[in-house]
């Protein structure tokens, strides 16, 4: 059996507040049936009552608009009517690699029960840590006495294109202009066999295309009639490396931009050719 390794270099953190432009939801489930109750409530933290952002809503909508920007194929059913790109050779892997080289590969089976087909170089890369509401926004929400704690009710209705008639439902959202933050997304810089430091830190620059594609796009669900609009504020992005065994002190970008659109994509990259060289 050929021998196999991985090796951790270091991290790249990127944090940033996620700010709400349009009502966000992100669907949890009811505490039961009942009359004159929500249609679609939103997630909360059983601690607090607190809406948030669950870290896999957030990193699965960015591995799908990676998909999307890309046109990488639908091959992987992971429910009925739901399928994701999961690459079925190493050919597919390599080409691919911005998407199952940071977002992790999703399991397969070969014709022996085998869980993989293929192996790949190293495991999942990117990290993508729950969001909370920033305390300043609870506060807000909280004098604003909204519909529910901290969330409103959005009513919308379905017409019948013949009678007209209207059939309502009522859709709990966080309000506009609301904050969740601090986000954090942790990149693992894991190398793996015939691969290099430098490439492997390089791939970080896939993480701020699909955080791009995301603020012209949407979080959550029903996006396509107003929902989920966000952008990125409060910026930040630092590495720490691995020597020796040994994690060093976090280092912070050189230039630290004000918003994601004012990122200098090309002097992050030099930044970290030189952070991992």
């Amino acid at each position: 059996m050929p021998e196999r390794f991985v090796t951790l270099h270091g991290r790249i953190f990127l944090r940033a507040d996620i700010e709400l432009l349009t009502g966000l939801h992100i669907g949890g489930a009811a505490a039961g049936l009942e009359i004159g109750g929500l249609d679609k409530p939103v997630i909360r933290n059983p601690r607090t009552n607190e809406p948030y952002i669950p870290g896999s809503s957030l990193k699965g909508k960015l591995r799908s608009l990676m998909e999307k920007a890309h046109g990488a194929p639908q091959t992987f059913r992971v429910n009925e009517g739901v399928f994701v790109h999961a690459p079925e050779s190493v050919d597919d892997y390599k080409r691919y690699r911005m998407i199952s080289g940071v977002f992790g590969m999703l399991p397969r089976w070969g014709p022996n029960g085998n869980r993989n087909m293929f192996s790949v170089p190293a495991p999942t890369r990117l990290a993508v840590r729950d969001v909370p509401l920033r305390e300043e926004s609870r506060r807000e929400l909280e004098r604003l006495r909204t519909d529910l704690p901290f969330t409103e009710i959005k009513w919308e209705a379905a017409i019948d294109r013949v009678t007209s008639a209207a059939a309502p439902r009522q859709i709990e959202r966080v309000p506009a202009g609301a904050v969740f933050g601090p986000a954090e997304l942790v990149y693992s810089v894991y190398v793996g066999e015939n691969e290099q430091i430098a490439e492997v830190a390089d791939l970080f620059d896939t993480v701020i295309e699909a955080l791009l594609h995301l603020e012209d796009d949407y979080l959550g669900g029903m996006g396509s009639r107003g929902n989920g609009q966000v952008r990125l504020k409060n910026l930040s992005i630092s590495a720490r490396r691995i020597r020796d065994g040994r994690y060093g002190d976090e280092t912070p970008f050189d230039s630290q931009p004000a918003s994601l659109k004012e990122l200098d994509r090309a002097a992050l990259k030099a930044w970290l050719a030189r952070t991992f060289a």
